[in-house]
């Protein structure tokens, strides 16, 4: 007589896809690949990032929440 076998539950990843865009501030200059600092300045005649501070200003994230924790609070 065979031992009777558990039925298996199918169980999630536990990923969760949480991303929603870009935040304003995360388009700033200072964090462009191009930018050079303060006395040259960006190195491009257009923003690179233009359509995504427009996508971000649409859904109105324009402020990040910080955490305790910030560098920058």
């Amino acid at each position: 007589m065979k031992p009777k076998q558990l039925k298996q539950i199918k169980q999630n990843s536990g990923y969760v896809n949480k991303w929603q865009g870009y935040y304003l501030e995360d388009t700033d200059c200072i964090h462009c690949l191009y930018y050079k600092g303060v006395k040259r300045g960006c190195t491009l005649t257009a923003c690179s990032c233009e359509d995504i501070k427009i996508k971000a200003i649409e859904k109105g994230r324009i402020k990040r929440k910080r955490g305790f924790n910030s560098w920058d609070m």
